[in-house]
């Protein structure tokens, strides 16, 4: 995983006077055009597009450090996945449906107030509310204390040894039932099974 990360940060960075594919996947099906025409012998006329500048490779390389370490790297061994409650792309597709067609701009503000709620909680819709002259009543403002009230509860209960443990124990249960299906029938789905 580690050196799939690193692949698109040297692919990236590559040059003609320096080609730095060594994270590319090899192979004539390679993502990689160098691989690609490397595996097939046709390198002589392949010119690079233009590497990322300088500047752009001191402000993305910390980020590639952080995240090929082991700490991050070792909680994607399980097949853990984020919580969608907690997640804050949930938050945005709750207000912006991706099955409806929303506009750029209502992608944008919906994004905006996801933002808002995700760090703050509901409480900071009337905080909007308020910036935008809308008069607040009794009832939004139960309602914000309520669903922040709702959301810290949740996430107090989540967060107990027993709730880990009882997730982490279904998902290994789903995960080996997975494993079962897969097995006894064979790749159903996926990349290019139908070519």
């Amino acid at each position: 995983m580690r050196k799939e990360i690193w692949a698109g940060f040297y692919h990236k960075i590559s040059t003609d006077k320096q080609p730095q594919h060594l994270h590319c996947p090899l192979g004539a099906d390679s993502w990689c055009k160098y691989q690609k025409l490397k595996a097939t012998n046709n390198l002589k006329g392949y010119k690079h597009p233009p590497a990322l500048d300088e500047e752009a490779q001191e402000i993305l390389k910390p980020i590639y450090n952080d995240l090929t370490k082991d700490e991050l790297l070792q909680r994607c061994l399980g097949g853990h996945t984020q919580n969608n409650n907690e997640s804050f792309n949930h938050c945005v597709w709750m207000m912006a449906p991706k099955h409806i067609f929303s506009g750029g701009v209502i992608v944008e503000i919906a994004t905006n107030i996801a933002a808002c709620i995700f760090n703050g909680g509901f409480c900071t819709v009337l905080k909007i509310m308020d910036v935008l002259n809308l008069k607040i009543g009794v009832y939004a403002s139960a309602y914000a204390e309520k669903r922040d009230e709702q959301r810290i509860r949740l996430a107090n209960r989540r967060s107990t040894d027993l709730s880990q443990k009882d997730r982490a124990s279904r998902r290994d249960t789903r995960m080996e039932e997975n494993q079962f299906h897969e097995e006894s029938e064979g790749l159903l789905y996926g990349a290019g099974i139908a070519d």
